[in-house]
């Protein structure tokens, strides 16, 4: 099957990151997503029948793809038969779930994830995947003192300041998970530099402050693997993009679909204010959305827990993104800032959705800084917007200039500008459709007729999963 060299070729072409396929299409075409790992090799030894129980004598025929006959009584399958079980297995439970929540399945099923901390885990290369049938278990149920949790590496996805983010698919349960990986100092030189060191304690803080995190609009951490060379995050796979991403290919969106995203970032955020924690960078590149509008808050790296999050913290020094960033933040006279921050990013992430690009987009980081700290002014709505009566008064809230003026999440969620129809859905909307065509053409070679098909069947099998027969 041809490919386009996966994502590593596209580095230098912002416009195709953070665009990650459907889980099925991930297990449906495992040679396109891991094409370093031999996926037929034997991995599992599958139980042997109990002597006691009699087997009814058959012919011997072919074993299916992926099982291969060791005895008599034993043998084996391979990673892309436990990524066929896991298909079925989401068959079966999945499209009830979708229905049951009118179209925010995926993070019910996400709910079954593994949770990895205080697991043994380890990558896995092709190489040695016929070396460990026989210490691999498929469950943490089988032994939970004892489990052992091997991963394979696949696509590169993304990338970020201090790393890259990886496809990663579970050699024991077929989950597909995001892993954050980050190269470690192996010289002596490197582990002593500041920035070096400041990093990896950064990451580590994270994943500590994080581990325990656990709400739908939240990407759910699920463990931590750290070798000589590599500190690896396990996250919660989310097939589709980033806000952020979808604004700057799609361009503005309609105020119901902005309305929708922004009532669960608010649950997200205020889940987070609740446990005392900061987000810090809220920006629309920090949301991630997948084919049924679910959002879910990504990217702690520089999030801090508070004591009295809505109380000014001094030790808070300025962190974030310019663009998205309160006046507070950029010019605190060592006063710090609160959780209220985050609300003012809030603000900025409206104007992103409602206009189709960054707020002070006719402004350098530095003008910004300068209109932000020294003016203490708002950004704009551009000129080509009109808001809402409603959509105004809300945006005016979250950008107050003084920081007590401005709401809590909670009681930002409870505004009558969030109120939408009983008989509203995002499957109805223009950026629905145009998030399935994103996800069924994500990394396909329009020169290769495999995945052009590859790509139609997934937009046809959405279409029909999001308008049920009956």
């Amino acid at each position: 099957m041809l490919r386009r060299n996966s994502f590593r070729a596209r580095e230098e072409d912002d416009k195709d990151w953070a665009i990650r396929p459907a889980v099925e299409t991930v297990l449906e075409n495992l040679d396109v997503f891991f094409p370093d790992v031999d996926l037929d090799k034997p991995v599992f030894d599958l139980p042997t029948p109990a002597p006691s129980t009699p087997s009814p004598v058959k012919e011997a025929g072919p074993s299916p793809p992926g099982v291969t006959e060791r005895s008599a009584s034993a043998s084996s399958k391979s990673i892309r038969v436990v990524a066929q079980d896991r298909k079925r297995a989401m068959q079966k439970a999945g499209r009830n779930v979708v229905t049951a929540v009118s179209g925010l399945g995926s993070n019910l099923l996400r709910r079954k994830s593994t949770k990895l901390f205080g697991a043994r885990i380890e990558e896995v290369t092709s190489a040695q995947l016929g070396r460990i049938s026989t210490t691999i278990r498929e469950s943490p149920d089988d032994d939970p003192q004892n489990f052992s949790y091997k991963w394979i590496k696949g696509d590169l996805i993304g990338r970020g300041t201090f790393g890259h983010v990886y496809i990663g698919f579970s050699v024991n349960t077929g989950e597909t998970i995001a892993v954050k990986q980050v190269e470690l100092p192996k010289s002596q030189h490197d582990k002593d530099d500041a920035r070096t060191k400041g990093m990896v304690q950064s990451l580590k803080a994270e994943i500590e402050l994080l581990k325990d995190l656990d709400h739908p609009n939240i990407v759910l951490y699920l463990g931590m693997e750290q070798t000589p060379e590599h500190l690896s995050i396990f996250l919660e796979y989310v097939p589709g993009g980033s806000v952020g991403r979808i604004v700057r290919t799609h361009g503005k969106f309609e105020e119901n679909v902005i309305k929708f995203f922004t009532y669960q970032i608010l649950e997200g955020l205020e889940y987070l204010h609740s446990l005392g924690i900061l987000h810090r960078d809220m920006k629309a590149d920090n949301i991630l959305t997948d084919q049924d509008g679910m959002c879910k808050i990504s990217d702690f790296g520089t999030s801090k827990k508070s004591t009295d999050i809505y109380s000014n913290n001094e030790n808070m020094s300025m962190q974030g993104s310019i663009f998205w960033m309160a006046p507070e933040v950029i010019h605190n006279k060592n006063m710090g800032y609160s959780a209220k921050a985050d609300i003012w990013s809030l603000g900025c992430i409206l104007i992103e959705m409602f206009a189709g690009r960054r707020p002070w987009s006719d402004e350098e980081a530095i003008q910004a800084m300068f209109k932000l700290g020294a003016e203490r002014l708002a950004p704009p709505v551009p000129p080509d917007v009109t808001l809402s009566p409603l959509a105004e008064s809300f945006l005016n809230d979250c950008l107050q200039i003084d920081a007590n003026d401005r709401p809590k999440a909670y009681q930002l969620r409870d505004n009558d500008f969030l109120k939408l129809e009983s008989t509203w859905s995002f499957t109805q909307t223009d950026l629905y459709r145009y998030v399935l065509v994103l996800l069924a053409r994500s990394n396909v070679d329009a020169d290769s007729p495999p995945r052009r098909q590859m790509a139609d069947d997934e937009a046809r099998r959405r279409a029909i999963s999001s308008h049920p027969s009956g």
